[in-house]
């Protein structure tokens, strides 16, 4: 699975995160976007860099 496939399948939170910090946005400012506080985006980084590496390693079903 690419990396845009698995991000489409993680919650709207976890994926929005991670795009915002690979755009380059630090700690306080996916706070602000994702109105939580500050304390709380290392863990949720963590959780959602954790979901996507599952993602990314699982083999993609091919239909028939």
């Amino acid at each position: 699975m690419n990396r845009e496939l698995a991000l489409q399948e993680l919650t709207p939170a976890y994926a929005e995160a991670l795009r915002l910090r690979d755009q380059g946005a630090d700690h306080a400012a996916i706070a602000a976007r994702l109105d939580l506080p500050v304390e709380a985006v290392p863990n949720l980084l963590e959780l959602a860099q954790a979901k996507l590496d599952t993602l990314l390693v699982m083999p993609t079903v091919e239909a028939d």
